[in-house]
């Protein structure tokens, strides 16, 4: 499994085909949802991947160490992002409902379900805001809830996101939330690049928990990560009239965490 930081500093631009903002009382993050893009080296069958070039992501992929041995792909409980089980049931696996592609490409590769009542935590080293994953099949009861701290700053549930970026006839399922009729008049579950953002300061997180309610499964793949600037950087930034700091990276790093 790989972690994957892009190291450069550059304005964040995503090709979504829509774009929500989901408010309560306090708070109003935005999401978008798009097909999202393919693997860092062209893959089509691990599923969708941000656009973000300068994201962290993590894709629960197997890898290989330094002797050409097979590692098992997990999530991480060290490093930036931290997860976290609440029971044994939820774990990362390799299924059929695993999140499509850009163009709903089969993924054969590994991905995190979370089941029936369970939760899984991600614990974030410093302040973030924005993240995004790859959902699917959505399935009613699929939630996410963002946290700084122990205080909630947001919850997103399969109700709240509309209509997905696409619904491929591999997920068929029941008339209900995150479902749509296709032409052959049976129901098909939704997929796509789901990218969460934090409208200012007071939204941004370090504890992102996804959570099924009810029945089925929350499956998603490739989440990524956006992280605050830290104050210093982003004096300098300013200092230069807002301009590049760090030129852009033409390869990507990435750090085995096997």
């Amino acid at each position: 499994m790989f972690i994957r930081k892009f190291a450069s500093i550059a304005a964040l631009s995503l090709s979504a085909i829509a774009s929500f903002s989901y408010a309560d009382a306090a708070h109003a993050m935005s999401f978008t949802m798009g097909t999202g893009t393919t693997g860092p080296n062209g893959e089509t069958n691990q599923g969708a991947y941000t656009k973000d070039k300068n994201a962290i992501t993590i894709d629960f992929n197997d890898t290989k160490n330094e002797k050409g041995k097979k590692v098992d792909g997990k999530a991480p409980t060290t490093g930036f992002a931290q997860y976290s089980f609440s029971n044994s049931t939820s774990k990362v696996a390799s299924t059929n409902w695993a999140p499509t592609g850009p163009d709903g490409e089969v993924n054969t590769s590994k991905h995190l379900q979370v089941f029936d009542n369970s939760s899984v935590t991600i614990s974030l080293q410093s302040l973030t805001k924005s993240f995004g994953l790859d959902w699917g099949a959505a399935h009613p009861g699929n939630t996410l809830s963002f946290f700084n701290g122990d205080k909630l700053i947001q919850t997103f549930t399969t109700a709240n996101m509309g209509e997905f970026a696409l619904y491929s006839m591999l997920h068929s399922g029941p008339k209900a939330d995150g479902a749509k009729q296709l032409a052959d008049g049976k129901y098909y579950q939704g997929n796509g690049y789901v990218q969460f953002f934090a409208q200012n300061s007071n939204e941004y997180f370090n504890k992102i928990v996804i959570s099924q309610k009810g029945g089925g499964g929350f499956e998603s793949d490739n989440h990524s990560f956006r992280t605050v600037p830290e104050p210093s950087l982003a004096l300098g930034m300013l200092a230069i009239g807002g301009g590049m700091l760090l030129r852009k990276r033409k390869n990507q790093k990435a750090l085995n965490l096997g």
